[in-house]
């Protein structure tokens, strides 16, 4: 006999006496007190796996989850299936001294200190992208967010082909991976958006001024009538002021307005806003786009692409060329050579080390008897006693040099100016070169 405790409103509790219903038990239908077919309840035996249950006294195994029974197993936090303690012994793995579970990284279960089958937890192998995690260490990857492994990339990053990027701003990978923002747009907060500059907004997928656009004057879609024009942002009747110029019976900001950007009718391409009376989006005035707008380059004073595209300054001898105001001109000279008849088409021409009308210089001659050496005019050697004790001598820039014996006939340094002349001849004074005798 069994009992229920009914509580009646206003009569307070009594226990009432309810008699099994054996027979609900095996007639094949789910009824009584039953949770299905002849099982669970209070009444009828207990219900296998997957069968629907209420509680977990509903079920065999003694676990009812979502309330449906659950097979028994090793992990399951029950003492079943002929086990000797909770989740082991019998078919499971064997217990420990202490009755628990003795945890294997290599049994297939989730046990021991493992924050997912056979992985994690400071005892077993970190775990794969996609399990279970606790702490970073549980991880492969280094990166446990949200209970589970993620990617190399740590949160926000994604990995997209091998890559970190980040979904938040990367318009290749805007929001997830190979999701491309086109169009001119940027990808702003996981989201493809038209970002409009210079004081312009997105209408329908352009960037116009709202202070002077006729169609969207003051904000999208709201045009103004024929015979009026958008002044800062209000449809009026009135001149254009100062700034503006009338354009098919509007006022336009040519400094501004990508439709007009400059001038009447010179639109921008879509997408590319108008700053200071240039298009923005590609190369910026005064550079030039080149290549099929791979290259944006100064043709001013870009020597592969001089007052235009592929422009390239041609080669000088001697000579290093450079573009400065869009013309080609020599920049700098190899060393030792130097551009003096001031000709750009023969580079530099004027070898300083060897040239007799530019010795070391640029107009810098040399005498009839003389020869330019190393930048220097060199003559005869003079006349004097000096050349019997002296050897390497040279008559160059006004000066001879030599090596000339001492008295202890070691070679020493020894120069003295050809100017003024010495008539009587130069002499190796014990090592010194002097215009007299010693």
């Amino acid at each position: 006999m069994r009992a229920l405790v009914v509580c009646l409103s206003m009569m307070g509790c009594q226990l009432v006496s309810i008699a099994p219903r054996p027979a609900d038990c095996g007639n094949g239908r789910a009824d009584g007190r039953e949770t299905d077919v002849d099982c669970g309840g209070a009444d009828c035996p207990a219900c296998p796996a997957e069968r629907i249950c209420l509680v977990d006294a509903d079920c065999v195994s003694g676990a009812c989850g979502l309330n449906r029974c659950l097979a028994p197993s090793c992990s399951d936090g029950l003492r079943n299936q002929e086990e000797v303690e909770v989740d082991c012994g019998g078919p499971c793995a064997p217990c420990s001294s202490d009755g628990g579970v003795i945890a294997s990284c290599t049994d297939g279960r989730k046990n021991g200190a493992e924050t997912d089958v056979d992985c994690g937890g400071g005892e077993c192998a970190p775990c794969a992208v996609g399990r279970a995690c606790v702490r970073t260490r549980d991880c492969a990857s280094s990166s446990c967010f949200d209970g589970a492994c993620g990617p190399l990339c740590g949160a926000p990053l994604l990995e997209c082909g091998g890559a970190c990027v980040d979904p938040r701003s990367d318009p290749a990978n805007c929001g997830a991976c190979g999701t491309t923002c086109t169009g001119g747009q940027s990808c702003v907060a996981r989201q493809c958006t038209l970002l409009c500059q210079g004081g312009t907004r997105d209408c329908g997928g352009a960037c116009v001024d709202i202070a002077a656009h006729p169609s969207h004057c003051g904000g999208c879609n709201q045009p103004c009538s024929p015979m009026q024009v958008c002044l800062a942002g209000r449809c009026e009747l009135a001149p254009c002021p100062f700034g503006q110029v009338p354009c098919a019976g509007a006022c336009v900001s040519p400094s501004r307005d990508p439709l007009h950007c400059g001038g009447c009718n010179q639109p921008c391409s879509p997408g590319t806003p108008c700053v200071n009376g240039q298009c923005q989006g590609g190369c910026v005035t005064p550079l030039l786009s080149c290549n099929g707008g791979v290259l944006c380059v100064d043709p001013r004073n870009d020597a592969a692409h001089c007052n235009g595209c592929n422009q390239a300054c041609p080669m000088l001898p001697q000579a290093f060329p450079v573009c400065a105001g869009s013309a080609c001109i020599i920049g700098t000279c190899q060393p030792g050579f130097e551009n003096c008849n001031g000709l750009t088409a023969d580079g530099c021409e004027a070898n300083l080390l060897a040239s007799a009308s530019h010795c070391g210089r640029c107009s810098n001659g040399c005498a009839m008897n003389e020869a330019c050496v190393m930048g220097e005019c060199c003559g005869p050697l003079p006349a004097g006693t000096y050349q019997a004790t002296c050897t390497g001598c040279s008559a160059c820039g006004g000066v001879l040099r030599c090596l000339c014996d001492d008295q202890m006939q070691v070679p020493r340094p020894a120069l003295v100016p050809l100017s003024p002349p010495c008539p009587g001849g130069f002499h190796n004074c014990n090592g010194v070169l002097q215009c007299m005798a010693c």
